[in-house]
């Protein structure tokens, strides 16, 4: 069964940034990531723990305004597991399927050829 990869949104959400700040650090190269036809970005969660680390240690370092005063942060609600748009249910269904898709079309063809 093929990794499930995950969508911009999803690490915006894992790394606790904003989707923006997820896209400009992809242009820049400092996460790694993969395209789906072309145009969907995808990640491995396994290649972010790293940059997840480094974000905490640079929270933790960094003087939060009112941290003293008893303020924290509101906890934020799980998303779906799925929630994804069509577009990029489509994407990933032909990107993981791709050689099903090819095989099948193969057959058929060789089938009209034989029964002609």
């Amino acid at each position: 069964m093929p990794e499930k990869l995950m969508s911009i949104k999803e690490v915006a959400e894992y790394l606790k940034i904003s989707e923006e700040e997820v896209k400009r650090l992809v242009d820049i190269g400092e996460i790694p990531a993969y395209k789906i036809g072309g145009s969907f970005l995808r990640f491995r969660k396994e290649q972010l723990d790293g940059i997840r680390t480094e974000i905490d240690e640079i929270e933790e370092a960094t003087p939060q305004p009112g941290a003293g005063e008893g303020a924290h942060r509101a906890p934020q609600q799980p998303e779906a597991e799925n929630d994804y748009t069509l577009v990029e249910r489509i994407g990933d269904f032909f990107y993981f399927n791709d050689f099903y898709i090819l095989s099948f079309a193969v057959i058929a063809v060789l089938m009209y050829l034989i029964f002609i």
